[in-house]
């Protein structure tokens, strides 16, 4: 592939406490060739999925009881398997503080609600590439 990001090899979570949201995503990662998507309905669950699973990617709601993402990340971030996660936050946030505090905890990508998948795709091949995607 000439982005040199194998989808069909990757392996996504997506946690969001909206069931509809999680199949939204669900749905447009598999249909982007994504080969495993797994999800978890909020940053606690998350995080234990992460410890068992390590997925390759995160896709995270940055709004969810009782774990925001914001607090899911700083714990992923404090779990020294899986630190180096690469995490996407969904949000309909995109102010200057939400960037700011996104920036802080090393958060890849933001990608505003609703979700297209285009813009998916585009975030997703940066973020794995390690490019700024802020």
């Amino acid at each position: 592939m000439p982005d040199g990001v194998d989808l069909a090899s990757l392996k996504v979570l997506v946690i969001d406490d909206q069931e509809f949201v999680r199949t939204i995503v669900k749905k447009m990662l598999s249909q982007l060739g994504v080969g495993t998507v797994i999800e978890a309905h909020d940053g606690n669950s998350g995080l234990d999925v992460v410890s068992k699973e390590a997925p390759d990617l995160v896709i995270c709601d940055i709004q969810m009881r009782p774990v925001d993402g914001f607090g899911f990340v700083r714990q992923l971030r404090a779990t020294p398997a899986v630190s180096q996660t690469p995490v996407i936050m969904l949000t309909a946030h995109t102010d200057a503080t939400t960037v700011a505090r996104a920036k802080e905890l090393d958060i890849g990508a933001f990608l505003a609600k609703p979700v297209l998948p285009p813009a998916l795709k585009d975030k997703i091949i940066k973020v794995l590439n390690h490019e700024a995607a802020l």
